[in-house]
């Protein structure tokens, strides 16, 4: 069954998104000409929508380091900026995108900039996942794979990009719905029967196995990914740490 409309995905990194934008791929929507393929996994994001995203941002906030830094007040300065700027290839690639509805979305980046897209399609034929992580497996996530981060920061980035998001879309009363990857891996059939619901597809037990490499009925990391990453954490902690002391002998 093709799913009954668009959909956008919004969320933070490190959510398994790309396992759900697959499973939605497979029950029928478009995913872009391309995709952004990663070392280790296909991110299922539109390619021309991401480098869309990048040419947004580059020019309206050049300062901003969106993967070590989250304030709301950086959004609605971005969608003011944009007030001004030329729309025309932006609607252009969201007409492309129409041609070949339901289509979906999904980039972090799309926190930034939906206030901006906006302004290039009708959201009402649009309906939006929300995604989210349990945040301590973020946490061992985002260590693990080099991204080196606290537990606060952890905490704050997360929340005030869920809260940006949701606010967005009660805002304007945009249908929703609101999982993580936990949800998915932890209860399967229950995940798959909302998203089925909502979207109106058929999602099934072995579309979900074929898109996601993960061990079902358990969550994805465990003690010894912890582990690994509170090292990595912790030597980067010192680093740091001992580069500040040097600095400040020197001064």
């Amino acid at each position: 069954m093709t799913p009954i409309s668009s959909v956008i995905i919004l969320t933070h990194g490190w959510t398994g998104s790309s396992v759900f934008s697959g499973l939605l791929g497979m029950a029928g929507c478009w995913l872009g000409a391309e995709t952004v393929v990663k070392p280790d996994y296909d991110t299922h994001e539109n390619a021309d929508l991401v480098m869309l995203n990048d040419s947004l941002l580059s020019p309206l906030a050049p300062d901003l380091d969106r993967e070590h830094r989250f304030d709301p007040a950086d959004v609605l300065e971005i969608e003011r900026r944009a007030a001004s700027i030329d729309l025309a290839p932006y609607r252009t690639f969201a007409e492309h995108c129409e041609r070949h509805r339901p289509w979906l979305w999904k980039d972090p980046r799309l926190t930034w900039t939906i206030r901006i897209w906006e302004r290039c399609l009708d959201l009402r034929g649009v309906r939006f996942l929300v995604l989210t992580r349990d945040p301590l497996q973020a946490w061992i996530t985002a260590n693990v794979r080099r991204h080196v981060q606290s537990w606060r920061f952890t905490c704050d980035y997360h929340d005030g990009i869920t809260e940006t998001n949701l606010r967005f879309l009660r805002e304007r009363g945009l249908p929703y719905v609101q999982s993580s990857f936990e949800d998915l891996l932890l209860r399967p059939e229950r995940t798959l029967d909302t998203l089925n619901t909502f979207f109106g597809v058929k999602l099934t037990m072995d579309e979900l196995r074929a898109v996601c490499d993960k061990p079902l009925y358990r969550r994805s990391l465990g003690v010894t990914d912890f582990v690994v990453a509170f090292l990595i954490y912790l030597k980067n902690y010192r680093e740091r740490d001992g580069r500040r002391r040097n600095a400040l002998a020197s001064s």
